[in-house]
């Protein structure tokens, strides 16, 4: 190991030119790294308190940062399952301590966008009760059995479940396609069960354990990322079927929402159905997803620009629309959901589904504005 030697040499005041005693200390050129490597040992034993340990990292972070070397330490620490870039207008992640904190509170006018006021209040004023017998017999807890849906599961709950129910048993689809499942496919299956000939297809590329045992209604299970998945399978979908999206909500380069927008949506077959989860629209995304648990997800911006001014496809249902405007519709329709108890302040109680469909040929027209 290479290292360098320092003599340390001890005068008199009287006898400057006598060394009265004299040290050789040796410093090994790695032990630096050795001390890193011991903090990362106290680290990984936990006994160095984690604030400290922040403000020691970032205080080194610029040099890593800024170095020359750069581009070979961003794969090393890829590789341990994290990004780390600087705050930088060019970033996709908001300087937080600098949104304006009215962001939360402006609804979006969605303009070029027609919200079809009319479709969405006549869905929910007078084709959803008629499913309200049967969707008022979810139990609020867990029922201890396998593959069966309750509400309060924090999951996929309230009025974007008991939404989806009627969506489902309403238009008495032939094939729900599911891309990201879980407790939403619970649901999509017992609302497919009373259609008695609708099926459903999931893509979950993480699958828990009771997608993988199947149920009744699960035609099959994809374990696949949606985005390695042909085009053309979703050719299958025609007229009143169901694509039922719940992506990772982040709008990036190879990524499944870009998938999704750009290259199957435009392809669907008219009349074909489409729901997005955790829409918020006209509102921006959830204030404690942004600042408590630092979700920057995206999604809902694509959106929003993909419905601009575009004649192709149709609001059906937006949830958070409703209950921003018509809660108490929503309300004296879903009596029984479990969301109306939340009162936490910036908390949508119309939910995040937002629902639309690509229009029948002989309906298609220009948006209202």
């Amino acid at each position: 190991m290479d290292s360098t030697v320092y003599d340390f040499r001890l005068y008199a005041a009287s006898q400057p030119d006598t060394p009265i005693d004299s040290v050789q200390v040796r410093r090994d050129l790695d032990s630096a790294g050795a001390v890193l490597r011991g903090i990362a040992d106290e680290v990984t034993r936990g006994t160095i308190d984690i604030m400290e340990l922040s403000q020691f990292i970032a205080t080194v972070m610029p040099r890593c940062l800024h170095s020359g070397k750069f581009h070979e330490i961003f794969p090393i620490w890829e590789r341990h399952g994290f990004h780390v870039t600087p705050v930088h207008f060019y970033q996709p992640i908001p300087d937080t301590q600098s949104l304006p904190q009215n962001l939360w509170d402006r609804p979006s006018e969605l303009v070029g966008i027609n919200m079809n006021e009319s479709v969405q209040l006549d869905l929910l004023r007078n084709s959803f009760p008629k499913f309200r017998d049967e969707y008022e017999q979810f139990r609020t807890s867990s029922t201890g059995e396998p593959g069966r849906f309750h509400l309060s599961n924090d999951l996929f709950d309230g009025t974007d479940a008991l939404v989806a129910y009627c969506m489902i048993r309403h238009f008495q689809q032939r094939l729900i396609i599911e891309v990201g499942s879980g407790f939403s496919s619970l649901l999509s299956a017992e609302a497919a069960a009373k259609n008695n000939n609708s099926a459903l297809i999931c893509i979950e590329p993480f699958p828990q354990d009771f997608l993988r045992r199947g149920f009744p209604q699960l035609r099959s299970l994809i374990e696949k990322k949606v985005e390695d998945i042909d085009l053309e399978f979703f050719s299958q979908l025609d007229s009143g079927d169901i694509l039922f999206i719940d992506s990772s909500h982040t709008v990036k380069i190879g990524g499944d929402v870009n998938y999704l927008f750009l290259e199957v949506l435009p392809r669907l077959k008219p009349g074909v159905i489409v729901h997005i989860h955790d829409i918020f629209l006209p509102f921006d995304y959830r204030r404690d997803w942004v600042m408590d648990e630092f979700h920057f997800w995206s999604e809902q911006y694509l959106l929003q620009a993909f419905l601009s001014f575009n004649a192709e496809f149709e609001v059906l249902m937006c949830n958070s629309y409703l209950g921003l405007y018509y809660l108490e519709d929503l309300k004296s329709t879903f009596p029984n959901s479990p969301w109306w108890a939340d009162t936490r302040i910036g908390v949508p109680r119309g939910g995040g589904s937002f629902w639309m469909r690509r229009r029948p040929r002989e309906q298609t027209k220009s948006p209202k504005l």
